[in-house]
């Protein structure tokens, strides 16, 4: 962490267990660069504290970490929210722009990479029922018969969402011979992607057989994939979450895949993190499980730290983070805090 050119400042750390070790060590280097922190080991017990942010300059968390309005407004010095991972669905985005604060995250080429990459790996695994032919090699059972196991070829892939990791994992599966489209609030970049339409939530459900989640979390996702929703979905198709878990109604879920109403899933995400050990889903045979983990490759993990970093240097230096989410704060921020990027 490089010595700032302004002022010792505070950095409120709020601990997520993934990324302890790398928080103490920078929290370690803010140290001795001559800023102040302010330690939390549990997002609960930040939460609790009203006040946690009232002499914060800066916050570095994880984007699942609650920061509410009532927090941010409480907070007269805060300049910047750095998130430590491309989520940010625990902030209070509307209150952060309003008070002028800048929001950053860490949404590095090797993280959309890692997790298109991944989002391929999930949508192969469902089709061709790996978690079964596994099983089957374990127990010395006969193949099934009939096969239950689909190509990729052929089929029609729905995206919900379709930023940069949706883009991406589209460019990688434009050689299977898919059909895909997508659902989104506006029209996304196809610039270098095969065609793709853009369709209606309720029509990209009805049509496609593999249904791709990669969405943000926020109000208007929140339970979109509700028991009524799910029912729209072909009775052959399959669904894979690679965004949040709260994006579908989990119990609803469940049900549909008991009955049959959908295939199979693959969900890397879940309503509960850890997925508790008692969840149904984990006795669903037609269900592939991974604990929000599947696409954090090594090259990954490592950018996260290096734009982490980077962020936090440039936002105590009075300079504009690297990877903003809300760069309509960025005028009246810089005329604030310091100098332009």
């Amino acid at each position: 962490m490089k010595p700032s050119d302004q002022a010792s400042l505070t950095i409120v750390i709020v601990g997520w267990h993934s990324h302890d070790q790398m928080f103490d060590e920078i929290g370690a280097d803010l140290q001795k660069a001559g800023h102040r922190t302010v330690r939390y080991p549990l997002r609960e017990t930040f939460a609790a504290k009203a006040d946690a942010l009232k002499d914060a300059d800066v916050l570095l968390c994880v984007g699942n970490c609650p920061v509410s309005r009532q927090a941010i407004e409480a907070a007269p010095r805060l300049r910047a929210i750095v998130s430590a991972v491309t989520g940010i669905d625990g902030f209070d985005m509307a209150a952060a722009t309003e008070r002028g604060v800048v929001v950053a995250n860490a949404q590095t080429d090797e993280n959309i990479i890692g997790m298109a990459e991944s989002t391929v790996l999930m949508i192969v695994a469902a089709l061709y029922d790996l978690n079964d032919a596994q099983d089957r090699l374990r127990r010395s059972l006969p193949r099934p018969d009939p096969l239950r196991t689909r190509q990729i070829r052929g089929k029609t892939i729905g995206f919900i969402g379709l930023g940069k990791i949706g883009r991406e994992a589209a460019r990688l599966l434009a050689p299977w011979g898919a059909t895909m489209q997508y659902s989104a609030r506006r029209d996304a970049d196809l610039a270098g992607l095969p065609p793709m339409r853009r369709v209606g939530l309720d029509e990209l459900l009805r049509t496609s057989d593999i249904v791709v989640v990669l969405a943000s979390l926020n109000d208007e996702t929140r339970g979109l994939l509700n028991a009524a929703r799910l029912r729209l979905m072909k009775k052959t198709a399959v669904l894979v979450n690679m965004a949040r878990g709260g994006i579908v109604d989990e119990p609803a879920l469940i049900a549909a895949l008991r009955d049959g109403t959908i295939a199979g899933a693959a969900l890397d995400v879940f309503t509960v993190e850890p997925l508790p050990a008692d969840s149904p889903l984990r006795t669903l045979t037609n269900v592939v499980l991974t604990p929000h983990m599947i696409g954090h490759t090594w090259e990954a993990h490592h950018s996260l730290e290096v734009a982490t970093r980077d962020n936090l240097d440039r936002a105590l230096a009075g300079r504009e983070p690297r990877y903003v989410i809300n760069p309509a704060v960025l005028p009246e921020w810089t005329k604030k805090w310091g100098r332009g990027s």
